[in-house]
């Protein structure tokens, strides 16, 4: 049996990366439809993960729409939902947001009130429109005491001109200025992230597969999960990356472009 093979066998669930695996930049990875339109054949569900938290699952689906992926919001799954969910269950209204006006909306539409001068908890996401004056202010609360929420650890994000940097290179510039590490991060590689969708589709861990670019958030997701996993070249990681991990992703390849096999069983 071949790595694809055993990849794909009797799978009901695929969870796939966005930056640097469905799309770099506005670009769409070559290949990229094909997969999704066998995942459709095969009628094995997918979702889409992200830790970019700079946007909100309206604009994610616009934006796959625009590059020719239909889906919807239930197929978006964000780092934002998990601080979400978490300041709910904790009864929190009052915070101070690190995002763009997009991350914003999202926390609005819940009644937070994202400016508050006296939070409880400071969160950073990825902030592609941030100013001094927001990293003042966080850092200020911070040495009050107010804990530090981050959406995801992503060091960087990969763009066509290369990587820039994301959440968890803002997270040591809170952690020099202020000492202190964050209270909880989420997004990927926690399992909690999709537990939710094993539970829908009463898949086990046997039954899912994770594809991505990074290897400390999308492969170390599905390492945790128990589930098969492959990586793509074409965003963050490089093949020299995996010499020297105690565990390997179950597949490599360039792209999504290269998952499927030539084999004429398969739809065009």
């Amino acid at each position: 049996m071949s790595e694809f093979d055993r990849c794909f066998t009797k799978k009901k669930v695929v969870f796939l990366d966005l930056d640097g695996t469905i799309y770099l930049g506005d670009n769409l990875i070559p290949g990229a439809t094909g997969f999704l339109d066998y995942l459709k054949h095969k009628e094995i569900h997918f979702y889409f993960l992200s830790n970019n938290s700079s946007r909100s699952k309206a604009a994610y689906v616009q934006r796959l729409k625009k590059l020719g992926v239909v889906t919807s919001e239930e197929q978006i799954i964000l780092s934002t939902d998990g601080v979400l969910a978490f300041l709910q269950q904790q009864k929190v209204k009052q915070v101070y947001v690190i995002g763009t006006e997009s991350m914003l909306g999202m926390f609005k539409e819940r009644g937070f009130e994202v400016d508050s001068p006296h939070p409880e908890y400071i969160v950073l996401g990825f902030d592609t429109e941030l100013t001094y004056k927001k990293l003042e202010t966080a850092a200020l609360h911070m040495n009050r005491g107010v804990p530090l929420l981050a959406t995801h650890p992503d060091l960087v994000c990969p763009t066509p001109s290369g990587p820039i940097p994301d959440v968890g290179a803002m997270l040591a510039l809170f952690e020099k200025a202020s000492g202190k590490k964050p209270q909880q991060i989420f997004g990927k590689p926690n399992p909690e992230m999709v537990q939710h969708i094993l539970a829908k589709h009463a898949a086990s861990p046997q039954e899912v597969v994770m594809i991505g670019d990074r290897i400390y958030t999308d492969m170390e997701l599905a390492f945790r999960l128990g589930c098969d996993s492959i990586l793509v070249l074409s965003g963050e990681a490089r093949r020299e990356d995996l010499e020297g991990l105690s565990q390997q992703p179950s597949l490599v390849v360039e792209s999504l472009g290269h998952i499927l096999p030539t084999s004429p069983s398969l739809p065009p």
